[in-house]
């Protein structure tokens, strides 16, 4: 008895289909190389191009084939700029405007050396939250630290300094005393 071949060829199409797809499948290069995938340019490999601007004088110089821009910034430099932008601000330019030295007088005198560390340190202790039985007999009260601003007061002290053209900061704030905080249990007991 002979058995014909003939049920076998589609049989060995769909393996042959199968094994092909799974080769592709695993090859990480076959999308690209089809065109499936989308390859945009690397963000580090595109370099900006100085803007144009005009010379002073109205006379060009001549050009000199090959030789590099003189506004233009290396590669290599830029980089440097973005992993250590102190190198670029102590390599630049010293020589200010007039519109920046304006601007640095206008922002006022140089703050203290520690001036960070030490506004860290008072927001980590103010950022501290009261122990569990001072927030349970405060109740939201305020607590002796804290200062209430007379705003009647503060209004006519600022339109005071307006008026002289004195700052906005000098004088003291006008301040309120806050009634002692009676706390759960003396609000508890001021029912009665």
């Amino acid at each position: 008895m002979i058995r014909n071949s003939k049920p076998a060829a589609p049989l060995t199409l769909v393996a042959i289909v199968a094994v092909a797809t799974l080769g592709l499948a695993g090859c990480s290069g076959a999308s690209k190389t089809f065109g499936l995938e989308v390859t945009p340019p690397d963000a580090y490999d595109v370099a900006t191009e100085a803007p144009l601007s005009m010379p002073p004088g109205l006379t060009l110089p001549a050009p000199q084939p090959g030789a590099p821009r003189p506004q233009q910034i290396s590669a290599a430099t830029q980089a440097e700029e973005v992993m250590a932008p102190q190198t670029a601000l102590a390599n630049g330019d010293s020589s200010m405007g007039p519109g920046q030295e304006a601007l640095l007088q206008a922002a006022g005198p140089t703050p203290p050396a520690g001036i960070r560390t030490t506004v860290d340190h008072q927001a980590e202790l103010e950022s501290r939250s009261p122990g569990f039985v001072a927030s349970l007999m405060s109740m939201g009260g305020s607590s002796k630290d804290d200062k209430i601003v007379n705003a009647s007061a503060e209004q006519r002290r600022l339109q005071e300094n307006a008026a002289l053209g004195a700052s906005a900061t000098s004088g003291a704030t006008p301040q309120e005393t806050p009634g002692k905080p009676k706390g759960l249990l003396g609000r508890i007991f001021s029912i009665f």
